[in-house]
């Protein structure tokens, strides 16, 4: 996908080379891998190659449209084909014993191979992200930050790396209850939502125990006050059913993201903002946006800007801005532009 930002000034050059994205979407963190052996070396060679095969798996479910996938016929994954994408690997939490190794794995892809062979397979490549959601985890009705399975899931889960990206922080999650996170209190909502510095929160509402975990997720975005249901899901595990909520999140966004290109336009579009801060997270929003494969800055002064773009579906652009924080407007004055949410003229 290319991006073409011919800044004016130097300056802003800086500062949009330095703009910090979600964490990298080519790396699967935290797996969880256990195996025997005769020996315990074994052991471990079992097990982190049972890992290698399970994070490139889940590699390339978060990378590729669920349907599309599902009629790829993929031939199983094996070592040989997972080796070849990785690029490192870490492993944490090891436990040994004479014949079994147990640890949590994280696995880091290299892209181009990545995309290499998913092209050799008729897939494409999704890898845009949306912007972090804090996860306020509840549990049996317990408070977001009580030390369980569920909050523990969510802290190891390495989920920052989806393209949803979803991260835990306890700290934050002291300032609100169980209570007022499921009766949807806006003003606890809001200030968990700033301690954690982020915009978006994900309520994750379980019930049950081991073997049995069913999820009710509420995603809330603060800044367009909106608040849609999810749907619930379940797993075994407390980090199964973490995992099923996030490709949950996943699944949806992918959709809505995804690139027509039967569809694809070129425009002209305004870029308006008061303040440096908001140009820097419109710029965010455009070089991340799955619809726009192309954007080109004409024109730039302290107030605005004017961009060429070239965009997928106009529909799918102003929905999955929406998310981001930005709306998408038609001016009889001065046609479609961009700004963030609560820009006045």
């Amino acid at each position: 996908m290319t991006r073409i930002f011919s800044f004016v000034f130097a300056f802003f050059i800086l500062n949009f080379a330095t703009l910090a994205q979600a964490a990298d979407p080519f790396t699967v963190a935290g797996i969880p891998v256990d195996a025997t052996g005769d020996t315990a070396i074994e052991a471990q060679i079992a097990a982190t190659e049972q890992g290698q095969i399970r994070t490139a798996e889940i590699l390339i479910k978060r990378l590729t449209l669920d349907s599309a996938l599902m009629n790829a016929n993929l031939p199983p994954m094996t070592i040989e084909t997972a080796r070849s994408l990785i690029r490192g690997q870490k492993i944490g939490n090891e436990k040994r014993s004479a014949r079994r190794y147990l640890g949590d794995i994280t696995v880091a892809f290299n892209p181009q191979r990545v995309q290499d062979y998913l092209k050799s397979n008729g897939l494409d490549m999704i890898s845009t992200q949306t912007r972090q959601r804090l996860v306020i985890p509840i549990l049996n009705g317990e408070t977001p930050n009580a030390e369980n399975a569920w909050t523990e899931a969510w802290a190891r889960g390495g989920f920052a790396h989806a393209l949803t990206p979803v991260i835990s922080n306890p700290e934050a999650s002291g300032f609100i209850t169980a209570q007022q996170a499921m009766s949807g209190d806006k003003n606890a909502i809001r200030a968990v939502a700033a301690a954690a510095g982020v915009r978006q929160v994900l309520i994750a509402q379980a019930n049950g125990s081991q073997g049995n975990y069913r999820v009710s997720l509420t995603d809330i975005a603060i800044d367009t006050d909106t608040r849609t249901n999810l749907g619930s899901v379940s797993g075994a595990t407390a980090f199964d059913a973490a995992a099923r909520s996030v490709d949950s999140l996943e699944s949806a966004w992918k959709e809505a993201s995804v690139n027509i290109a039967a569809n694809a336009q070129t425009m002209i579009v305004s870029v308006l903002y008061n303040s440096h801060e908001d140009w820097l997270r419109l710029q965010e929003a455009i070089n991340g946006s799955a619809q726009i494969t192309d954007a080109r800055l004409d024109a730039l002064t302290k107030d605005g800007a004017m961009m060429t773009l070239t965009v997928g579906d106009l529909g799918r652009l102003a929905n999955e801005l929406k998310f981001k924080g930005v709306k998408v407007t038609s001016d009889p004055e001065i046609g479609t532009y961009f700004a963030r949410n609560g820009y006045s003229r």
